[in-house]
């Protein structure tokens, strides 16, 4: 083919045919890559800035909302109603109660009280009271919002806050609207930015103590160091701080009221991660390029031997590259290229176009008990009975493991049930794999499109059908739909955002108090995981726990659990722990250490912690659970069994298993008001578990008609929204001695006390809600 030049000197010739342009394009790529790292660099210095700001401006409008909150806290009050009125003025009380408590608690710089003509009668702040001219002056200031809060148009656009209830317009009769509510905005004081909230002063049980028009709670906060300080803390922009001359610079954001005003500039040390991409990625860009120089010349060298050796195999390689090694169908590589030149050659008579993919099910259950050998030809019979199935047009490859697909052309529009539907009809027959029946189904994702349509896309829909199948039970097909992929994005970037959260110790525990059903005090708490993404916002434990389990983050996120939970018990050491055990920490080898270790390490007593067990771990249960259960319980750790009679024979695991105490399930306590029945079983619950001495806790109690039916049931102890929401570890002890000095009071007959409830205890309450 040379016409008889030889192979080493046509390898000569064609290695001084490369050099020139290859050089050139190691040059020009050179200079791509150092431009593309300055580009990046300098895309990503304003990204962060642009995300700064954003953050800066959110933090604004969440401590508004936060303001609001706080304000909220002691508006809605019957006490407060009757000591602000205007012939029972109470301004020690106030001082004491509101004054002191939500500049030093919530660290207001000033609170004000209208009266019903808008006139301030107190005014509190820097540790005393205002005088009058400087109370008029900041009634005046926020004189808008007033309005806004008197029934008029909305002027704050960052946040309002209205409440009415149902009942408090039976009870009341009143049905004007501007009962219970509030508003704050970001406001001017002669140039100085503050942040100015307002709530009506209403009462909180007692719908006689209110009026059609309530006086109303200001409160003012100046935009300062301490509260710039607290906001880029949150935000970690420690360093923020506020300018009279502001301007547009790189780090700053243009302060302006909600009614546009322009009142100075928010600025702090901007973060510049690009030019840490420059410091890093450059001079490993120019090294990385200095290699692949060295690496081509010594290329270059052995390129004529090798010329000849690559022309002999190309042929092989290509068949090789093309084709799957044990089955000898197409590749995913060949069916790309089948696909895309069938497309072109069929264009004008085929309309659609459908790609399944097809996964047996349990296939490493059968490679386990039977091995590879039997594994590898139950793909074979299985690709052979498919391939006999379809038509001459059809492709069948194999993508790889057990993963197989075929692709389909149609002339008329088709949406591939049928191909799918011939696709099961081969799995209804066992396959015969060395002297074996093995009885197998599959998990088939579908994608329809037009023909004309990327491989690519087609493929991945296919993907995201046959993960939706799987999902769904196994053993069925499925068909691609827009909402799969949002839905598997979705849970893959709270995965990725989960792993980061888990690293960075960004998750939560808030405490649900548990009360002894005889006296109301707070006996122990239970420990309840919270995330709240900086990405995706709130995210539900029953959403994240989940994806946890699924990618094998479930040690990593109950490892956090206990550690937390047990340093947080150090706090209030007179009450227990609840911690909640996942069936994957319940397998792992450690998790006695791991208690072990953080109880020494936080000078916790094991006695003083409750591992909570669901009664579907020992379902499945085997000797080693009972082993770790046992240790457990040797080394001072009670046990209680979660969620009691949601599983199968429940009744054995208190003879069989050493738990101390029972969690009747909330669908028991809730089910009172619908079927009667519920009831008796709670009661032949407690008896038993009386009978062989567990302690009984009640979950969900949400209606005093559920606390006293638990009660005369026998419970010992209840639990629920009636009593607490969940809360920060830092709010459980004064909350416990609150419950005690209640629950004192109230002996023998429980009463429910809660800070979203029991608001004529709100004095002591609502400091720890």
């Amino acid at each position: 083919m040379l016409g008889g030049v030889g192979p080493k000197k046509a390898g000569h010739g064609a290695v001084r045919r490369l050099v020139v342009p290859i050089a050139g394009a190691l040059i020009l790529l050179a200079a791509v890559l150092v431009t593309v790292v300055f580009y990046s660099a300098t895309r990503m210095n304003q990204s962060a800035i642009a995300q700064q700001r954003k953050l800066t401006d959110n933090a604004l409008s969440l401590r508004l909302v936060q303001a609001l909150s706080e304000l909220r806290s002691v508006s809605w009050w019957d006490e407060m109603v009757i000591k602000s009125r205007a012939d029972a003025l109470d301004a020690k009380w106030l001082d004491i109660e509101v004054g002191v408590f939500v500049t030093t608690s919530y660290k207001h710089d000033r609170i004000i009280v209208l009266d019903e003509a808008n006139q301030p009668v107190y005014g509190f702040g820097q540790d005393t009271r205002l005088d009058q001219a400087t109370q008029r002056h900041f009634a005046a200031l926020v004189a808008p919002l007033v309005a806004q809060v008197r029934g008029g148009k909305d002027v704050s656009p960052r946040v309002t806050d209205r409440t009415l209830t149902s009942e408090v317009r039976e009870n009341s009769k009143i049905t004007d609207r501007t009962y219970g509510r509030g508003a704050a905005a970001v406001m001017s004081d002669n140039g100085r930015p503050v942040l100015a909230s307002i709530m009506s002063i209403t009462p909180s049980i007692d719908m006689a103590l209110n009026t059609p028009r309530p006086r109303l709670l200001v409160s003012i906060i100046d935009v300062n160091g301490h509260m710039l300080t607290d906001i880029g803390r949150s935000i970690l922009m420690p360093d923020l701080s506020f300018r009279k001359t502001g301007d547009a610079r790189i780090g700053s954001y243009l302060l302006k009221s909600d009614d546009g005003r322009h009142m100075g500039t928010l600025g702090w040390k901007p973060a510049q991660p690009g030019d840490g991409l420059i410091g890093k990625v450059l001079p490993l860009v120019l090294l990385v390029l200095t290699a692949v120089g060295l690496i081509v010349a010594m290329l270059f060298a052995r390129l004529i031997t090798s010329a000849k050796r690559l022309a002999e195999r190309e042929v092989e390689a290509q068949q090789l590259a093309n084709h799957d090694a044990l089955t000898g169908l197409p590749n995913r590589r060949k069916l790309r290229a089948d696909f895309e030149a069938l497309a072109s050659n069929v264009m004008s008579r085929s309309r659609s176009v459908s790609v399944a993919c097809i996964d047996l099910d349990r296939f490493k259950d059968i490679n386990d008990t039977l091995g590879h050998q039997a594994g590898d030809e139950l793909i074979r019979a299985v690709a052979a009975r498919i391939e006999d199935m379809l038509k001459p047009s059809d492709t069948l490859a194999r993508l790889g493991g057990d993963e197989l697909a075929v692709v389909r052309h149609y002339r008329t529009t088709n949406d591939g049930d049928a191909l799918t539907m011939a696709i099961a009809t081969c799995f209804d027959r066992p396959f015969a794999v060395m002297g074996h029946e093995i009885e197998v189904n599959a998990s088939i994702g579908l994608a329809n499109a037009p023909v004309g349509s990327s491989f690519d896309d087609l493929m991945r829909q296919a993907d995201i059908a046959l993960y939706e199948a799987k999902a769904q039970g196994r053993g069925r097909s499925v068909r691609f739909t827009p909402p799969m992929a949002e839905k598997l994005q979705k849970r893959h970037s709270i995965e990725v955002d989960l792993r980061r959260a888990l690293a960075e110790r960004e998750l939560t525990l808030n405490y649900q108090p548990i009360v002894e059903a005889a006296t109301g005090a707070i006996s122990s708490v239970e420990a309840l995981v919270r995330w709240n993404s900086p990405l995706h916002g709130p995210v539900t434990p029953d959403v994240f726990v989940a994806i946890a389990e699924e990618s094998g983050m479930m040690a990593d996120l109950g490892r956090f659990v206990l550690e937390q939970a047990i340093e947080d018990a150090q706090k209030w050491p007179h009450i227990g722990t609840a911690i909640n055990i996942s069936p994957a920490q319940l397998r792992s080898a450690t998790l006695v250490s791991d208690l072990i270790v953080a109880t020494t390490r936080f000078g916790v007593s094991p006695r003083r912690i409750t591992l909570e067990i669901t009664e579907s771990v020992l379902m499945s249960s085997d000797d080693r659970t009972m082993k770790v259960l046992n240790n457990l319980k040797a080394c001072g750790f009670s046990l209680a069994l979660d969620d009691f009679g949601t599983g199968y024979s429940s009744l054995s695991y208190l003879r069989d298993f050493p738990f101390d105490k029972l969690k009747i399930d909330r669908s028991f306590v809730q089910g009172l008001s619908v079927d009667h029945r519920s009831l008796a079983i709670v009661e032949g619950v407690v008896n038993f578990g009386r009978i062989l001495g567990r302690e009984i806790v009640a979950e969900g109690i949400e209606t005093e008609q559920e606390m006293q039916a638990m009660q005369q049931a026998g419970c010992t102890h209840l639990q629920g929204f009636l009593f607490s929401r969940a809360l920060p570890a830092d709010h459980i002890e004064a909350m416990a001695a609150t419950f005690g000095r209640l629950s004192a009071k109230r002996a023998p007959s429980l009463k429910p006390v809660a800070p979203d409830t029991a608001i004529a205890e709100r004095s002591s309450i609502r400091k720890v809600g």
